[in-house]
């Protein structure tokens, strides 16, 4: 009975990665024949939450518990890939650390979220620069720090990634601040406490 109840286990996870692999293939289907800019938007934007919850969810099928380092060991050689040909160097720095199921999706999309906003916007014009990305225990909780080099502004405006990050990080009783100047990149921390229940 044992052995039966885990072999429906193991086909619901591998069909459940087959659907977002199916997802985003038909997501890549529809932008080939898209002009409009605005659905390009939305379809890449629904593209890369795809790639995000398909990677912390190969992760999550795995056997023992989900080290979220080793998630962001995933998102560095997905985003490296994305930047292939472009001056662009991703750093990652990830200390191993368990988040509670409640965090792992969440968190899995803020970071690809985070990362993806740094390699379309900072670097125009095939600018050269770098990403880093830090992931640590802090006091309570953990902290995210997303950096880029790159062109920065005077003020970030609320765009609807940004808002998408604000949104989950509240949902997480979190905190986040964001820091940028023109010339001098964009500096997002998040801080996410690991002991209080989040908030709805």
């Amino acid at each position: 009975m044992a052995a039966v109840a885990e072999d429906r286990i193991v086909e619901l996870e591998r069909r459940l990665l087959g659907g977002y692999q199916l997802l985003q293939t038909l997501v890549g289907i529809r932008l080939r024949s898209v002009r409009d800019p605005e659905s390009i938007r939305h379809l890449t934007w629904l593209s890369d939450v795809t790639a995000a919850m398909q990677l912390i969810s190969r992760r999550m099928t795995a056997e023992g518990p989900l080290d979220f380092a080793g998630y962001l060991d995933d998102v560095a050689a997905f985003w490296s890939r994305a930047c292939e040909g472009r001056p662009v160097r991703l750093n990652v720095r990830g200390q191993a650390t368990l988040l509670p199921d409640s965090h792992l999706l969440p968190m899995a999309i803020i970071t690809h979220e985070l990362i993806s906003n740094a390699c379309r916007h900072a670097f125009p014009d095939d600018r050269r620069g770098s990403i880093a990305v830090a992931f640590s225990r802090a006091v309570g909780g953990v902290s995210l720090v997303v950096r880029d080099s790159g062109v920065g502004a005077d003020v970030i405006e609320p765009g609807e990634g940004l808002a998408l990050v604000h949104g989950l990080v509240e949902h997480l009783g979190g905190s986040i601040a964001v820091e940028t100047a023109p010339g001098a990149g964009v500096g997002v921390r998040i801080r996410l406490p690991l002991e209080t229940a989040p908030t709805h």
